[in-house]
């Protein structure tokens, strides 16, 4: 009885079963002449039961729903770095998922790493 009091205390607490936050398109392909790239991006969530849900990036507030357990949102952004969307109940503070996007440069290595020692002869 002991043992399962302590899991019970020490162990983490469940945020959101089975909830899920997608968004499409992952990744941002940024190129030399512009740091950024202009997104339609699609959200598409849910949850286990309906309550209230906002959407963050990072720490903006984008859109609320309430009561509602699935959701799609369409919007459009500008990123530059990875950016994290969390879907968080606005009344506990409590994260229900998260997801982000991913940034890539085109930008090829000017370097390329010597295959063979100088000292070689062959």
């Amino acid at each position: 009885m002991l043992i399962v009091l302590t899991v019970f205390l020490f162990s983490p607490p469940v945020v959101a079963q089975n909830a899920s936050l997608k968004v499409s398109p992952k990744v941002c392909v940024v190129s030399e002449q512009q740091a950024f790239c202009d997104l339609d991006l699609t959200f598409n969530w849910q949850q286990p039961s309906p309550s209230d849900a906002c959407l963050y990036q990072q720490n903006k507030l984008i859109k609320c729903w309430q009561q509602q357990a699935v959701g799609e949102f369409k919007y459009k952004a500008r990123v530059q770095v990875e950016t994290i969307y969390s879907l968080i109940n606005p009344h506990t503070g409590v994260l229900i998922a998260k997801t982000h996007i991913e940034v890539q440069s085109t930008d090829a290595k000017k370097n390329r790493r010597r295959l063979r020692s100088p000292w070689s002869y062959f």
